[in-house]
């Protein structure tokens, strides 16, 4: 399938937590794309400034939902928070369906940099971290979120699950790895981004993380920070988490 029929195209980013998305929005948005008026980093809002839980959506709301994007000429949507009906999606010829994924250790390791620094969590351990109600940490986070498996309470992850997330990942127009790839030039050519400079949003490297910990006299995670140090030294905690999420990649790009 090959989404963006002529006339109107919808770019549709399934947003992988800490694996490059932030920046593939910031692209969007530098290359004249048009975000839905109200939006958190590329995911639509409401008019209460809530997420639109556009995973919870039926085929027909879903269909809906595009037509109003159409109506609106926003041509860019970004969904990080669960995953949609991707049939719907990929069968929508204004539709042109993308993600991106990184090596899922790396992926788990930049995730928790980002939740300890940031303050969204006190876990100073990647084995406390992934004790956590955490989706974007939980066990094959790809295969959850492509099988549509990805809501709390979660449940176990089965072959079924793989097969499924391999089917939804068929209707793709466009899948990118950070390990495989340079993502700006490929994006170019499925997109016809010409721009391909953004704001990464990096971790390390931000004064308001550095100040928020300073005014809150977190001194030693500070120190770490400034050294640009992991906020666990341990990776044992995801050892096997993942095994799933790698055999996807590997069908996907070969490794």
């Amino acid at each position: 399938m090959m989404g963006g029929g002529e006339g109107y195209r919808l770019v549709w980013f399934q947003h992988l937590h800490k694996a490059a998305g932030t920046l593939i929005v910031n692209l969007a948005e530098v290359n004249g794309e048009t975000l839905y008026p109200s939006h958190a980093n590329g995911n639509p809002k409401d008019e209460d400034g809530e997420v639109i839980p556009l995973w919870e959506f039926d085929a027909e709301l879903l269909s809906s939902f595009i037509d109003n994007c159409e109506s609106q000429g926003v041509t860019f949507v970004a969904t990080e928070h669960g995953a949609p009906d991707y049939s719907v999606l990929a069968a929508d010829p204004r539709v042109f369906l993308i993600s991106c994924m990184r090596e899922p250790l790396k992926r788990g390791v930049a995730n928790h940099n980002y939740a300890y620094y940031s303050g969204y969590t006190d876990a100073a351990t990647l084995e406390e971290f992934v004790s956590e109600a955490n989706v974007h940490m939980s066990d094959e986070y790809y295969v959850r979120m492509f099988s549509r498996r990805e809501q709390l309470p979660l449940a176990p992850i089965e072959e079924d699950d793989y097969m499924r997330a391999m089917d939804a990942l068929s209707g793709f127009d466009l899948v990118l790895s950070t390990e495989h790839m340079v993502l700006q030039e490929r994006l170019s050519e499925s997109l016809g981004w010409s721009e391909l400079g953004a704001d990464r949003h990096a971790t390390f490297g931000d004064g308001w993380k550095a100040w928020n910990m300073l005014k809150q006299l977190q001194l030693g995670r500070l120190v770490r920070y400034l050294r640009k140090r992991d906020a666990s030294e341990s990776r044992a905690a995801l050892e096997g988490r993942f095994d799933m999420d790698y055999r996807l990649m590997a069908k996907l790009f070969g490794d």
